[in-house]
């Protein structure tokens, strides 16, 4: 097993630095892209390996697809009309590709396609999407387990988009899916949520990208979708932007560490939950500026405790919950319920590995209460969760060292993220 040595430096850092661009708007843009006639250019996009995924699925399916560059993606579209075929494509981890794909793959003609994935991947739900994908008139098989990948999907015909449910309490990659291949259904798409949508920010973003590459979506309360037939995605150009996911690691290293560090090429009114994490982190008494691109956070050495629900913006839970274990009090941190069907239990695994570092915390179905105090350097297992490894590496910002296991699996979201640290005074050793 391989791992990486951390070291802070003897000063806090203070730096402006650049985050690579967003992976779930790069994921959007490539499937919309793939459906548009014509080429577009994706510029500033993601590199991580989840994208790196869609990729070569979309390719395997016949899409001609290029990076002539580490951030341009180039993309010949057409994959509405595609040649009759029968493949196996194999997502590995990535979940929001095999949740895309599904949707995809239901709604293109002439096509059987056998979803494959991880491990885990095999574990992790997708039964709702698939229920609303037979609804429109899908042939979905599941090969090993119900409700879970790996899937045969056999498309003949158009979808029926109108008159479908679907359940919106488990992901809303679902209710993404649908409305990112809505173009593809006859007569539109026209579909109920059941039960109380959950991290409605990324529905939010969907529906902005949608916008971005021609096609109108009108919803009720996120409990209503419409999108009216006879639209068609537009081939263009299109800036991604920067990924507030990958923003809010630097943000809490300088919480942690009473550094001062700008992320720059962010939008502050992104559409993107995480955008609103360093207000979380003035909350716990961190300074914040905004400005027109950028976004800097200045640390405090005396954290306080935050109780906050947090599930318009998951994805920045563990990275809430470290800063936490160097906060004053409990910090409560709710609205957790899609953590436990991630990459790992995201949920067990933070109570697990604070457990490592000093730090208690007790969990639920949704939540981790935190009691900070002062973390001790540890050797942090990952899980094979790219979000574990960040999180808990920013806290060499306060512990002084820190020794994480599998660093490789940041490549997921945030491939430069070791090389980051450095240039923001964290000495990195790899073994």
């Amino acid at each position: 097993m391989s791992h990486i040595r951390l070291y802070s430096s003897a000063t806090p850092p203070h730096a402006s630095i650049a985050v690579p661009g967003s992976k779930s708007y790069t994921n959007r843009a490539l499937l919309m892209a793939a459906l548009a006639k014509g080429r577009s250019r994706l510029l500033s996009a993601s590199s991580s390996t989840d994208c790196d995924a869609l990729i070569g699925a979309l390719q395997s399916l016949g899409v001609e697809i290029t990076r002539p560059d580490a951030t341009t993606i180039v993309v010949d579209g057409g994959l509405d009309h595609p040649s009759p075929t029968t493949l196996t494509i194999d997502v590995g981890p990535a979940g929001t590709t095999m949740r895309f794909l599904t949707a995809l793959c239901a709604a293109i003609p002439s096509t059987t396609v056998t979803l494959r994935g991880s491990e885990r991947m095999h574990r992790r739900p997708i039964g709702d999407l698939v229920d609303a994908l037979r609804e429109a008139g899908s042939s979905i098989e599941y090969l090993l387990q119900e409700g879970s990948p790996p899937l045969r999907i056999h498309s003949s015909s158009r979808l029926q988009g109108c008159g479908i449910s679907l359940n919106g309490s488990t992901s809303s990659q679902y209710i993404s899916a649908l409305l990112l291949t809505s173009p593809l259904f006859r007569d539109g798409l026209d579909v109920t949520i059941r039960g109380t949508p959950i991290s409605t920010s990324y529905i939010d973003m969907t529906i902005q990208s949608l916008a971005d590459f021609g096609v109108k979506v009108t919803h009720t309360n996120y409990q209503r979708f419409q999108v009216p037939s006879a639209q068609a995605f537009q081939a263009r150009e299109y800036q991604v932007e920067g990924d507030a996911s990958g923003a809010s690691y630097l943000w809490a290293l300088a919480a942690v560490s009473n550094g001062t560090i700008t992320v720059e090429n962010i939008n502050p009114f992104s559409a993107q939950g995480d955008i609103k994490f360093p207000h979380l982190l003035e909350r716990m008494g961190c300074s914040v500026s905004t400005h027109n691109r950028s976004i800097t956070v200045t640390g405090n050495p005396e954290l306080r405790s935050i109780d906050v629900d947090m599930s318009l913006m998951p994805d920045t839970a563990q990275t809430l919950a470290t800063v936490a274990a160097c906060a004053q009090g409990t910090s409560v941190i709710r609205g957790l319920s899609t953590l436990k069907v991630k990459e790992t239990d995201r949920i067990e695994a933070l109570r697990a590995e604070l457990a490592k570092m000093g730090i208690t915390a007790e969990t639920g179905p949704d939540y981790i209460a935190v009691h900070g105090g002062t973390p001790q350097p540890a050797c942090i297992a990952t899980y094979d969760d790219h979000r574990m490894a960040m999180s808990f590496a920013i806290l060499v910002g306060r512990t002084g060292s820190m020794e994480i296991d599998d660093p490789h699996v940041v490549e997921k979201s945030f491939p430069d993220f070791w090389r980051v640290l450095t240039t923001l005074g964290v000495q990195v050793e790899h073994s």
